[in-house]
Formats: structure tokens, sequence, C-alpha cells
């Protein structure tokens, strides 16, 4: 088993886009549509860039176990090679921790952890995650995959 590979969800979203599948604009980023889903029961927010037919960036929000009580995110995110080194992965996971932030503070949330565990090999996904999330990740290990991986965190105020 390996990491789980936030680019698969971008390559299906994109497959999907194609044969037609509609997505929701976002309130607050023009350009950016959402898809709300729940496999498995669990509560997914994708956020994504699609410009001309394309998905040139995604941030995946999977409802997790709280923190302290507080609820929690856990986030992944995935741009196409011909779009890296663009700014594309902290644009869209900025946007996608803003709307969240405006949807679940209209519903009364005053706070929620966003949380990124990033393969330790994953030099560009931990440059990301050391920007948006937080500077001073945890190192751990994967509990599906086995693989080092560090933790990043970031605490949201609604």
């Amino acid at each position: 088993m390996r990491i789980a590979d936030p680019m698969d969800a971008l390559v299906s979203l994109q497959r999907e886009v194609r044969r037609g599948m509609p997505t929701d604009p976002t309130e607050l980023s023009p350009g950016v549509r959402v898809v709300l889903d729940q496999p498995n029961g669990v509560i997914r927010y994708t956020y994504a860039r699609i410009e001309h037919g394309r998905v040139k960036a995604i941030a995946i929000f999977v409802h997790h176990e709280p923190i302290d009580g507080v609820p929690c995110f856990n986030l992944g995110y995935a741009v196409p090679e011909a779009y890296c080194n663009r700014g594309w992965a902290g644009m869209i996971i900025e946007q996608g921790i803003q709307e969240l932030r405006h949807g679940l503070g209209r519903h009364g949330a005053k706070s929620f952890y966003v949380e990124a565990v990033v393969g330790a090999d994953n030099i560009a996904s931990q440059r990301v995650a050391s920007k948006i999330i937080s500077d001073s990740p945890t190192a751990g290990i994967d509990s599906e995959s086995g693989e080092p991986v560090l933790q990043y965190t970031r605490l949201v105020e609604c």
C-alpha cells in the first residue's frame, strides 16, 4: 500500500468533468468550482480551478476526527505537472480554506483544523504545506502505507 495520492482524485475529476459532471461555483472565489460529496459516508469538499475544461489544481478537504473537540479536515492537493511551479497549489488551498471558513462560520462554527499529511520524500508538497499550513510539521509514519510522513496542522478561526 502507498500513501494516498491526490493526483488520482484530480485525474478522476478531470475525467468526470469531460463527461459533463456538474460542479458548483464557490461563493468567494471566481473561477473556483466545488464538488461536495460523501464517499463512504464521510463529507468531502473538492475545490478545483477549472479553465477551458481542464482541471489545473485541486484541494480536497475530508472531514476527519476532531482535534481537542474542534472539527478537522484532512487536506490533499494536486496540480498537473504542466501547471507546476506557478503557485496554483497554494492558491487553491487558500481559496478552499476561505470557502470553508465562510460556510462553516455561517453555520455557527468558531474554528476548525486543516491537517496535511505529506510523504517525507515529497519535497514540492512539503514546500506548499510549510508555506500555507504550518512551518513546524511533526514527523510520523503513515498508518496506511507505513511510509515516513510529515504532518502539518493549522487552526483556522471562523
